[in-house]
This record gives C-alpha cells, structure tokens and sequence, in this order.
C-alpha cells in the first residue's frame, strides 16, 4: 500500500547536487531515487544542461520518470519517448541582435536548438576570441553542433545562446547584457563543472526551472505547493523559492543557500538520499 506523502513532487539539479563532485552518481543517491519513485513520488531532474547532455544521467539512474526539465527550464521533455512536451525559445528577432552583440565584441556563440524541431543541438558561430574550453565543450559533450561562420537560413529558434569565456570577463560583461537587453532576456553567468568551464546562458524572460516545473504541475494536476526542490547554484534561486520546500546542499552557493527553507548534507556525502530519507521517514533503507 502507498505511504501517504507530505508531497508529490521532487523536483531535483544535477550538477552540484545529486552528482557528486567528481560528476558521477552516487549509489545512496540512485538506490534514493527508486525508493521514492517505488513510494509515489513524481521525479524530475532539472537541469541546465540539455536533454542530449542530460540522458546518459537517465541511464545510469535506470528508473522509468515521467520528464526532465532542461536547459533552465526551456524544455521539457518526455523521458520515455525523448519528445518535447514543452519548448521555449528566444524569439529570433531577440536571438540574432545578442548573437551579434556577442560577435562584435569577438566572442564566438553557441546557439542551441532543441534537436526534436530542427534535427541537431545547435551551432558555434565563429569569433576571434575563442576560449580553448570551446572546442573542449565540442569535443566531450554529447551534442551535435555545427561549426559556422553564419547561421543557416530558416534556422530553428534557439532556446539557449551561450557564450564561454574566464569567469571575470563574464561577470564584467554580464551588466551590460542586462542593460542592452533588460526585458527581452534573462541570463545566468555560472559554471558547467563536467566540462571545467564559465559561461554566460541567456534565454527567453520568463524561463527558469520553476517555469518548467510549473508547466508538468499543471499536465499532471500536481499543486505546486506539493513539490519538494534541491539544488546548489544561482540557476537553481527559483525553484528553491517556489517550491513548498526547498532544500539546498551543503555546497550550494550563498545565492542558493538564501533561497532555501533549509540545509542537507553535500553532493559528495548524498544529500539528495538524506533529504528522500527525511521525506519517507526511511533512513534504516538507505543504511
């Protein structure tokens, strides 16, 4: 018989979080995870990452989850078909003026799609000051890109535009991106730690992973008022403080840490077990 729950929803980041800091998934963390989904829980990974990117996660974790929220909330997707429930782009009106903002100050772009509309993950357009963790992004990422001088014609509408640089230099550029672009874009400057690198992401206003939450609550008819979220960076602010608890790890950024109604124990000593424990009341299962 199921056990009653105090919510229906966990809601739950990769990086930083439920992978430990050497990005692989620890045990205590998987063997968690089916000890909701088996208590009824609904799981979602959110993530920024892609959905191509976000896959071999899905694998490792081996359960049957009804959809992943990715790219910071811009898609989301069914996990079993690999279709989009869900896309939000940048309008290309928008997409090609920051793409040029980008270009003209020489810094290359990366222009990703969402693969189930336009039949690839995006684009890299060429520029003078292109970091060495582009190609390095290129090269151990899942995702198929195409290296550009210009975009195709007719492209797709991304629904993220990255640009990777020294995390000094984007947090310099970041205010004046917000000021050329204040109410056609929201961004986030953080680290991709799988690939050991800093980057600008920018996407459509009203995207983030509460959005994307927001959007399977009202599928699945859940309250979102019944929905349990862990995170650790700034891109994971949202969903902390929308969700009826939100919970950061021990390793979460000030911003995240603020945001949360409470603490667990880090990435690397599996918070995310300790927090399910917690929620089913089972920790002797997870000894």
């Amino acid at each position: 018989m199921r056990k009653a729950l105090d919510y229906d929803l966990l809601a739950i980041d990769l990086d930083g979080t439920l992978l430990d800091s050497q990005h692989a998934l620890p045990p205590q963390n998987r063997t968690a995870l089916h000890l909701a989904h088996q208590a009824g829980f609904k799981i979602v990974l959110c993530t920024g990452r892609s959905f191509t990117e976000t896959r071999p996660v899905l694998e490792q974790i081996g359960l049957d989850l009804d959809a992943t929220v990715t790219v910071f909330g811009a898609l989301v997707t069914d996990v079993a078909s690999g279709r989009t429930l869900d896309r939000t782009t940048i309008p290309l009106d928008v997409a090609y003026a920051v793409t040029e903002w980008f270009q003209r100050q020489g810094f290359p772009v990366l222009w990703l799609t969402d693969p189930n509309e336009a039949g690839t993950d995006g684009y890299v357009l060429a520029g003078p000051r292109r970091h060495p963790a582009v190609d390095a992004w290129i090269e151990r990422s899942p995702c198929v890109v195409e290296n550009v001088e210009h975009l195709p014609a007719a492209c797709a509408a991304p629904v993220r535009i990255s640009m990777i640089e020294e995390s000094d230099v984007l947090e310099a550029l970041s205010p004046r991106l917000q000021a050329e672009f204040d109410g056609r874009l929201t961004h986030n400057v953080l680290q991709a730690p799988p690939y050991r690198l800093s980057l600008i992401e920018a996407f459509a206003p009203r995207v983030n992973k509460w959005y994307g939450i927001e959007k399977l609550c009202r599928r699945w008819g859940v309250d979102p008022r019944r929905t349990a979220a862990i995170g650790d960076d700034v891109n994971d602010v949202h969903m902390l403080r929308a969700a009826g608890l939100g919970v950061a790890v021990a390793n979460a950024q000030p911003a995240a840490q603020q945001a949360a109604d409470r603490l667990t124990d880090s990435n690397d000593a599996c918070g995310v077990a300790r927090l399910i424990a917690e929620l089913l009341n089972s920790e002797g299962c997870l000894a």
